[in-house]
């Protein structure tokens, strides 16, 4: 009665948390069998073996998978625990920001320089760490850029095509101000020459009609 008396809203809410929870409840359940179908595969594959030849004692071990499984999955996060402790809070020199690149690489060279005068032990852990480190990253497939004279190589390459790069764009830029300089240039000739053409129209036109200009004056002399 409670229920019916509830907003659409929350009951629609209601509705949708019991869908869920059924449909979670389901698909645990579907992983669960698939879980038992793979062991139960994967037990008649690797046990059959030991059964052939335990048969004469009649003594058959139904949990060795199980414990190969659990100890090779061990390894794997021992594995990967042992690699995420070496890393630490390393960050790797990655990436096409050569100059960034050589003064971190600088960094690490200064802090290692002075903890070697404070602690020599501590210095060659930290030095040994970083190596690992970039072991590790190198392992997964990250190229790693700590070698100094290959980043100066690169930088100084990078700096080169940045400055013809440059140059050219200084080239184009001054072809595009030429040409501009140019059309305004016949374009102020075209000017100048159709007002000069409407000039000579108009004294055409004024010496048919029997004007007599100054200029033609000038030229006969008078």
């Amino acid at each position: 009665d409670d229920a019916k008396e509830l907003p659409p809203a929350v009951l629609e809410k209601r509705q949708r948390r019991k869908y869920e929870r059924e449909r979670k409840k389901r698909r645990r359940k579907e992983l669960k069998m698939k879980a038992k179908m793979v062991k139960k595969e994967t037990e008649e594959v690797l046990v059959e073996p030991d059964i052939k030849k335990e048969e004469s004692t009649g003594e058959i071990v139904y949990n060795r998978v199980e414990v190969h499984e659990e100890n090779e999955l061990n390894k794997i996060q021992k594995k990967k625990e042992k690699r995420k402790a070496v890393k630490g809070s390393i960050t790797p020199l990655t990436g096409k920001n050569y100059k960034q690149l050589l003064g971190r690489l600088e960094t690490r060279k200064n802090k290692l320089e002075e903890l070697k005068d404070k602690d020599q032990k501590k210095a060659q852990e930290l030095e040994n760490k970083m190596k690992w480190t970039n072991l590790l990253y190198k392992a997964e497939g990250v190229k790693i850029r700590d070698n100094e004279e290959r980043l100066k190589e690169a930088l100084k390459r990078k700096e080169k095509r940045k400055a013809q790069r440059q140059r050219q764009w200084e080239k184009r830029t001054e072809k595009v101000v030429e040409k501009m300089q140019q059309r305004q240039e016949k374009r102020r000739k075209n000017i100048q020459k159709k007002k000069k053409d409407r000039i000579e129209k108009k004294k055409a036109r004024a010496r048919k009609k029997g004007r007599v200009l100054p200029e033609d004056l000038k030229k006969a002399g008078l």
